[in-house]
């Protein structure tokens, strides 16, 4: 998407774009984006499609949105056209919208950041709580997904062209575990439509502690509240992608993220196996994608792999140090 591309974009939402200027973003390994700067304000204008984005996809992401932002100051809705819809066609074709900008960075990964963001978290969930997802329609669960990651990873280790690039029957054994664990208590996990990836990344923030905005939700669907904590625990309990998991870290989350939105004893203990679901999908994911485009190729599935081995070797400490 050209400079040129997103102000054209960006003026089919009404923006007035007379000497506005554009400059590309970084970040983001599916969509494009553009900051726009125009006499009215900032805005980002996103062009999806590098996987297929479905139209009917980003309408559901939209109205995640949409009804987040009427409740919450931290979510941006994306601006509407004249007729009153949030997609636009880009010039080459693709799919785009337009939100408003927020200022602050990305990529904080500080206590105090990592604190606001669980807090945040929890309002968000909280301010899901009324919507509900139509059965097939962008739901997952546990007892679905750990089984279903457990063939994949099984034909992964089959495929002669994958089974060596990968310690894949340590993955399989913990993805086992996991499901022999939550099988028992799965029908008590509360659920709720979830962010999906809730990571430095996606967590804008002026300052440590100050965050301003959640962004970013290509991954949302319904699920069980904790796949989203978990997820956030994984990522925020590291100091980088491929730094160690400090637990240490585990208990101060919860915490801030249970002062807005308590959880259960279940979902507490629970924990740990949601952070190894989310790095396993992980590992899914980025396997399944390079190897889409190079037949054999994982590209960095490792790293996440062994994510799912750290968490399955420390998910008893880190439960003890939550029932602490």
């Amino acid at each position: 998407m050209t400079e040129a591309d997103a102000l054209a974009i960006a003026a089919a939402f009404g923006v007035d774009v007379t000497g506005a200027r554009a400059a590309a973003l970084d970040g983001g390994y599916s969509n494009e984006s553009v900051r726009v700067d125009a006499a009215g304000g900032r805005y980002v204008v996103r062009r999806y499609g590098r996987l297929h984005v479905t139209r009917a996809a980003i309408v559901f992401e939209h109205a995640i949105v949409a009804h987040a932002a009427a409740r919450m100051r931290e979510v941006v809705a994306p601006l509407r056209a004249s007729e009153g819809t949030t997609i636009a066609a880009a010039p080459d074709g693709g799919l785009a919208a337009v939100f408003p900008y927020v200022d602050g960075a990305t990529g904080r990964r500080d206590l105090a950041t990592a604190s606001a963001a669980a807090a945040l978290l929890a309002r968000f969930h909280r301010a899901m709580r009324d919507v509900h997802v139509a059965s097939g329609m962008r739901t997952a669960r546990f007892l679905g997904t750990l089984p279903w990651l457990r063939e994949r990873f099984q034909r992964f280790a089959n495929d002669p062209r994958t089974g060596r690039k990968l310690d894949w029957a340590a993955v399989i054994t913990a993805v086992a575990g996991a499901t022999v664990r939550i099988a028992p208590v799965a029908a008590e996990l509360p659920t709720v439509v979830v962010h999906g990836d809730p990571n430095p990344g996606n967590v804008v923030s002026v300052e440590e502690g100050d965050v301003r905005a959640l962004i970013d939700f290509d991954f949302a669907h319904e699920t069980e509240r904790v796949y989203d904590l978990g997820t956030l625990l994984d990522e925020f309990g590291r100091d980088g992608e491929d730094t160690p998991l400090r637990p240490e870290r585990i208990a101060p989350l919860v915490a801030a993220y249970e002062a807005e939105l308590p959880l259960s004893t279940v979902e507490r203990s629970a924990l740990p196996d949601a952070m190894l679901r989310r790095a396993a999908m992980l590992v899914w994911y980025v396997a399944t994608r390079h190897g889409e485009r190079v037949p054999g190729d994982i590209g960095g599935a490792p790293r996440y792999a062994a994510r799912v081995q750290e968490i399955a070797a420390r998910a008893p400490a880190i439960r003890e140090a939550l029932r602490g």
